[in-house]
């Protein structure tokens, strides 16, 4: 029998993160959990702008609470219907993104230099 889609969405956020995907019958709040990762793994038709951030506020606290500290992302699918394609989202909270940012490859680096205009959202 296959997997279904909420299953195999768990198993590729998983590899995604370079971790692994907690069994079903485990119940906790993480789905899955890797190297510097934490997450929590939502296949749905439509999720509240408030919920996610309950979510990623919640995964975020969890991360931190690691030893090492890791940061907590929620993934994000949407279910358009059979054979509808969507994309895939990783969301974290502002803290978690500054954190990331300035352990990672980008310490250091200024997201936009001044100087150089930002591009237009128009």
């Amino acid at each position: 029998m296959p997997d279904k889609p909420w299953k195999q969405e768990e198993r590729r956020a998983a590899a995604l993160c370079g971790g692994t995907r907690f069994p079903a019958n485990v119940g906790g709040p993480l789905d899955f959990e890797g190297p510097g990762y934490v997450g929590q793994v939502k296949h749905v038709r439509r999720l509240p702008l408030a919920a996610l951030e309950g979510l990623a506020g919640e995964v975020e606290r969890i991360g931190l609470s690691r030893t090492p500290p890791k940061a907590g992302v929620v993934v994000v699918k949407r279910r358009a219907g059979r054979g509808q394609r969507t994309t895939r989202l990783v969301v974290m909270t502002e803290a978690a993104f500054r954190a990331l940012r300035h352990a990672g490859p980008l310490a250091g680096q200024r997201i936009a230099p001044k100087g150089r205009p930002r591009p237009s959202m128009s």
